[in-house]
């Protein structure tokens, strides 16, 4: 009993790590592929249908279908839209022409974005540690935008803009699932759900622009490169699961954190991008202030958990 006790929290912090590293690294994979002959509406249609498959696979594997009716269909649909098809595409988009690191830092300050998003939706209560961060981060993104030292180029400003629309829509989709998530719709329902309905709105987006990437036999580098990233998403997928069945949302709530910081080591490391005053004086204030706001969400979870136990008492 005392070594399952122990090796719990272990493989809560492993997989958390796992996880950090592995969402971090989909940073400079896609700027590598956009970069090299893979069109961003296309390689976002790929890493929702592999995915899709993958993830629906493993549902037919454990003998489960996907329930499926008018009101699930459209809850699958604004998930999809908002929690894949819009970040996911946009993201992808601003890739070719931002360092990675940056991109990892603006796309993962969801938690600090989700707040003030659940505060008007009454979903969460108002705490002024959680403001504090939003402050930090406020000011951080201010020094990415208005120094004109602070990114390589002034024509990367309105790219960097345009990146917010990810963690906004990120947020707006765990707002809207909190809300609206049916009763007995599981996480494998949801992200199948959300995987399959994003690639039935991808793919006419990417018929209509021509924006379709096909595979080459034998495979080149950004085929290499398709592939891995899909097989990084779907791991992805499977992580976050466990994750949550191990260690529950506590942990899950610190992996922006190394998501941010393994962003900036690949594009550190793969494209030799730099950080200067301006953008490291940036990843501190976000940084700190991801600590700030889920710190207050690990506490209030903790909370709850403690709470429930004593009433199961």
């Amino acid at each position: 009993m005392q070594k399952s006790s122990l090796s719990r929290p272990l493989l809560g912090l492993f997989l958390l790590i796992l996880l950090g590293f592995n969402w971090g690294t989909g940073f400079s994979i896609a700027r590598f592929a956009t970069t090299n002959g893979v069109p961003p509406v296309g390689y976002s249609f790929w890493q929702s249908l592999g995915p899709a498959i993958t993830i629906g696979s493993i549902a037919l594997l454990r003998a489960r279908s996907l329930k499926l009716n008018f009101s699930r269909a459209g809850f699958y649909f604004i998930c999809g839209l908002t929690g894949i098809v819009i970040p996911n595409t946009t993201m992808y988009l601003a890739a070719p022409h931002l360092p990675a690191g940056i991109v990892a830092m603006i796309v993962n300050i969801v938690p600090i974005v989700a707040y003030p998003m659940a505060l008007l939706a009454g979903l969460e209560t108002f705490n002024w540690q959680r403001i504090g961060g939003i402050l930090f981060a406020l000011c951080g993104l201010v020094l990415i935008i208005l120094p004109a030292s602070s990114l390589p180029s002034a024509g990367m400003v309105p790219w960097a803009l345009s990146t917010l629309i990810t963690p906004v829509s990120f947020a707006a989709c765990s707002i809207f699932v909190s809300r609206y998530r049916p009763a007995d719709c599981d996480s494998l329902d949801l992200a199948a759900g959300m995987l399959a309905f994003s690639s039935l709105l991808l793919t006419p987006m990417v018929f209509f622009t021509h924006s379709f990437y096909g595979f080459h036999f034998p495979f080149t580098s950004p085929d290499w490169i398709v592939l891995l990233e899909i097989i990084l998403s779907s791991i992805g997928y499977i992580l976050y699961f466990q994750l949550i069945k191990v260690a529950g949302p506590v942990y899950f709530s610190m992996v922006d954190t190394i998501v941010v910081l393994t962003g900036l080591m690949w594009g550190y490391f793969i494209f030799g991008e730099h950080l200067n005053q301006w953008t490291a004086s940036s990843v501190l204030m976000i940084v700190f202030a991801l600590l700030l706001v889920t710190q207050q969400q690990r506490a209030a979870t903790l909370s709850a958990i403690d709470a429930a136990h004593e009433n199961n008492a």
